[in-house]
């Protein structure tokens, strides 16, 4: 482990500021601000933004405007969310499989909390409150990204 001053630096676990998946592995749905955010079935991912200045990075879903029941919570009147991963530490991305339309790669088909380790049985059914993980964010299109930070925040688009 990287020492500063003779003192050894404490692995860093990242944290949900003001959010929580709705299950572990596998999610559509985002929990925070007082609201249920399905980002499968109403929202429509419209891509991520890197920000070195800052040391973040932004990943931005919408509704289309009309939409009846926006996120699957009819309290919900958002237009948009964004997830703000602040104190950036990971970033991979997959290729997409072909095989579906371009549109596959607007739609999440999973949220999981993964262990930071690569390799096989990485998901997990219960947590701990110190646990390190990383996010995994799953598209249609089998392409996916995983995030590590420090802390990611749910922000709301009105």
């Amino acid at each position: 482990m990287p020492q500063v001053s003779g003192k050894a630096l404490a692995a860093h676990e990242m944290r949900f500021e003001n959010f929580d998946l709705a299950a572990p592995h596998g999610a559509i749905e985002l929990r925070g601000l007082g609201h249920a955010w399905d980002l499968h079935n109403f929202a429509t991912f419209q891509g991520f933004a890197f920000h070195p200045e800052l040391d973040e990075l932004t990943m931005e879903w919408q509704v289309e405007p009309g939409q009846e029941n926006p996120w699957g919570s009819r309290e919900n009147s958002a237009r948009g969310c964004r997830l703000r991963f602040s104190g950036l530490r990971f970033l991979r991305g997959t290729s997409r499989d072909r095989a579906y339309p371009l549109k596959e790669s607007r739609t999440v088909s999973g949220i999981s909390k993964a262990t930071p380790e690569q390799g096989e049985h990485r998901l997990k059914h219960d947590w701990g409150p110190d646990e390190r993980f990383h996010l995994i964010i799953q598209f249609q299109d089998e392409r996916e990204f995983e995030v590590a930070a420090d802390v990611v925040r749910l922000e709301a688009i009105i």
